[in-house]
């Protein structure tokens, strides 16, 4: 059974380690502290309370902003990032979102897969969006009107 909460500070230990095993430039600690008191934030849960995923959403007027999402490393491919996605679009934002955006790895396909069939629409690339140790990437941007 698969249930979703608001994220609290006890759950950033759990948050940081699925961070850091799931982004190239992961987030540190500090950049989590900020985002849970700044912004909405969801933690999907198993049956054991066991955080499988996390996501941080930066909502302006009737605009959601997804910031950071990412599932435990041995649990994706499951459809755990759709169910995530789909909790957020539904359910754990006001109702008066109208517009969400995205940025995605320009290489993440698998992603860029999910958003799509999420109904989010490529608007556009971000040049050299991600940095990391080998260089920088491009951003997809995404964007899906509810």
């Amino acid at each position: 059974m698969i249930s979703f909460r608001t994220m609290t500070p006890a759950d950033l230990p759990a948050v940081l380690a699925i961070e850091q095993h799931s982004h190239p430039s992961p987030w540190p600690l500090r950049g989590l502290e900020e985002s849970l008191a700044a912004h909405r934030s969801v933690v999907m849960l198993d049956a054991q309370m066991t955080v499988l995923g996390f996501a941080f959403v930066q909502k302006i007027l009737d605009e959601a902003h997804l910031l950071d999402i990412a599932i435990e490393p041995t649990r994706r491919g499951k459809g755990y990032g759709r169910q995530l996605m789909q909790h957020l679009l539904s359910e754990a934002m006001p109702a008066d979102i109208a517009h969400w955006f995205l940025e995605v790895r320009a290489s993440n396909s698998a992603a860029i897969a999910l958003y799509s069939s999420l109904g989010f629409n490529e608007m556009g690339l971000r040049r050299n969006y991600y940095r990391d140790a080998q260089g920088s990437e491009d951003a997809v941007l995404m964007a899906y009107t509810v």
